[in-house]
């Protein structure tokens, strides 16, 4: 973590990819606690240990949480025993590519990617942006629909026939090897399939963890931004005063906030989408309350181009519009306050 700790600024600042820092900590074993769904909160504790030095290496351990997750989840045995322990190790570096497909869902794009039936597995194009700690050498679940719109999600491993391009530059997290992934008549194996036939079924075990993992993320954001403003507060107390926070106040909200992520962790099979979607608002919301406090309580100093709290707030933002974004959210909300949302409709197609 030291030697994360000195890079931040160059994977801020310059791009840089903590390709060989996330293996370091592949060998330290952070990656294998997720060895079954109870060890869920083990998995966003070490998220938020490493969002807590840097924002974009804890979205990249996000993304290979979530993979892990994905396979964890499925009931492909042989890709289980195959794939995870490279995943573990940090062999196979990856990530999601739900971004779009989870959207789709609710009903805000159309899904990007199309699949056909062939002998031994499917057929698979399109092009999907945004798709993160992703190289030549990687893996990431993807989702693709079928002729009739029914969807299948499996393993796409980054070969030659997988094309990465990256013409986009970020506020922010740009040392997250986020690209842009075109497939023409990529081959998807039966083999490496994590939700077929039983597609809703899987969608409805592994959506709960895919949105509780971020969490992670937040809560390492929020705990370095309370840092700052604690720092601030030795040299400018007497002005702070007047601000609309207290340390004390805006502390005791994040303490509350781990306590309900801990407890949602520990009840992830009885939790409803609206409770998890409850959850992961009010994280996000408290993220740029509290990075934004930050920048309040530094003052000046804190808006320096190597200040901390200013890319603090810039991370955070992240965290407000990765999938699923507030609006994404509260337009999820509000169609299960009607009897809909995404976790009805697939529980609907399994009856």
């Amino acid at each position: 973590m030291q030697t994360l700790q000195k890079l931040v600024q160059k994977i801020d600042k310059e791009g840089y990819y903590p390709k060989n820092q996330i293996k370091a900590l592949a060998n330290d074993g952070f990656f294998a606690v997720l060895e079954q769904r109870s060890d869920i909160f083990k998995a966003v504790e070490n998220i938020s240990k490493i969002s807590n030095i840097c924002g974009t290496t804890g979205f990249c351990m996000w993304c290979q949480f979530a993979l892990i997750w994905y396979v964890l989840n499925s009931k492909n045995l042989e890709l289980k025993a195959r794939l995870l322990p490279k995943l573990y190790g940090g062999e196979i570096l990856g990530g999601t590519a739900l971004s779009n497909p989870m959207k789709s869902f609710a009903g805000i794009e159309k899904n990007r990617l199309k699949a056909k039936k062939t002998n031994g597995g499917y057929i698979i194009n399109g092009t999907l942006p945004w798709v993160s700690n992703i190289e030549q050498d990687s893996a990431f679940g993807a989702i693709a629909l079928l002729p009739d719109e029914k969807p299948i999600m499996g393993v796409i491993f980054c070969d030659e026939s997988v094309k990465l391009s990256s013409h986009i530059k970020y506020a922010t997290l740009e040392g997250s090897a986020t690209k842009t992934i075109t497939l023409k008549d990529y081959f998807l194996k039966d083999t490496e399939v994590l939700g077929g036939d039983d597609i809703y079924e899987y969608l409805i075990k592994i959506t709960p963890g895919f949105i509780l993992l971020q969490v992670g993320i937040a809560t390492g954001i929020i705990n370095q931004s309370l840092e700052c403003i604690q720092k601030s507060q030795l040299t400018h107390a007497h002005i702070n005063e007047f601000l609309p926070y207290t340390y004390d106040g805006l502390r005791a909200e994040f303490i509350e906030l781990l306590e309900r992520l801990k407890d949602a962790c520990g009840n992830i099979e009885n939790l409803n989408s609206q409770n998890i979607l409850t959850l992961r608002l009010d994280a996000s919301l408290l993220t740029q309350k509290i990075t934004g406090a930050a920048v309040l309580f530094s003052g000046a100093m804190g808006y320096l181009a190597d200040a901390k709290p200013q890319r603090l707030q810039r991370e955070g933002n992240f965290v407000l519009i990765i999938t699923p974004s507030i609006k994404h959210i509260l337009k999820e909300l509000q169609n299960i306050q009607k009897g809909d949302g995404c976790i009805n409709k697939w529980k609907k197609e399994i009856l």
